[in-house]
């Protein structure tokens, strides 16, 4: 039976977590975005408008588009402003790397862009109402961010980065699994193997391949990754209009859709965040009666 601690973290849609987390360090640097960001956030505190899509309107895009996902969520802004993660450190080839994915995005790219829509559409009164003013110093980054890369001038549509949550503002895996549903091959990119196991279980019709990668600082073995990847699709001869590339690798993941993605590689891949944890966990709870 699943703890009653997993429960609340899954109700809540939180992450898994490696056990030792990393030390989160705050440089000078950081310390005047902060103010730069506060003030920001000051002068303009209302909800931020673009065009930003549902769960649902998210889906239906990426299906129609054939495109890849690229999700930037409070991590991503976190290493944009110069802050250690508790499952990535910062690193300056990191920070530029996704701010060239942000400036790139445009109408002929090869990749969608999704962010935490359900938060950024909200104004900072409204994150400040939350429960020790949570919301709003964790969507502080991106809203300053929003405004720093002009992103809203950009009129280009941002997917829901959350739309692959479980039990709060997520779809139901049912819907979900129409992003794989026409493929045959699939690559994991993952730190825990159980859910390259789970999801080969499911769908035995399928082939399955397994990428592991360490449980925080991803991105120190981004090229070895990618490599691996690439010699699959060479070695096993898989065509790339029938695969796909699931990856959950934190900020680092932008970076390797990125490259997969481009018309070098034409490789297909999403970030999928914390699918494998939420739906997983989901799928074991359900199967034991814990939920009702």
């Amino acid at each position: 039976m699943i703890s009653i601690y997993k429960q609340d973290n899954l109700r809540q849609g939180r992450s898994e977590r490696p056990q030792e987390l990393i030390k989160i360090k705050k440089t000078f640097s950081f310390r005047f975005i902060r103010i730069v960001t506060d003030l920001y956030n000051f002068f303009y505190p209302e909800a931020l408008k673009y065009d930003a899509l549902t769960p649902e309107e998210s889906l239906k895009l990426l299906l129609k588009s054939g495109k890849s996902l690229i999700r930037f969520g409070n991590g991503e802004s976190e290493i944009l402003v110069g802050l250690d993660m508790p499952t990535q450190i910062y690193n300056r080839e990191l920070a530029k790397g996704l701010a060239n994915i942000i400036k790139d995005y445009n109408a002929d790219s090869n990749y969608l862009l999704a962010l935490a829509n359900w938060n950024l559409t909200k104004s900072v009164r409204e994150l400040k109402d939350s429960h020790k003013k949570r919301k709003y110093r964790m969507w502080r980054y991106m809203r300053y961010l929003f405004f720093r890369f002009r992103m809203g001038e950009k009129k280009l549509p941002f997917l829901e980065t959350d739309m692959f949550r479980d039990l709060i503002r997520g779809l139901d895996k049912s819907k979900i699994e129409t992003l794989w549903s026409n493929f045959n091959h699939i690559i994991i990119v993952h730190n825990n193997e159980k859910y390259f196991k789970w999801l080969s279980e499911e769908y035995r019709d399928k082939k399955f391949y397994y990428v592991k990668i360490p449980d925080k600082n991803f991105f120190s073995v981004l090229p070895e990754t990618q490599k691996k990847i690439t010699t699959i699709v060479n070695e096993y001869n898989i065509d790339r209009n029938d695969l796909v590339v699931m990856v959950s690798a934190g900020p680092g993941a932008n970076i390797l859709c990125y490259n997969l993605c481009q018309k070098a590689e034409n490789i297909l891949c999403y970030d999928m965040g914390n699918f494998f944890y939420n739906h997983f966990h989901s799928s074991q709870q359900h199967e034991s009666g814990v939920l009702n």
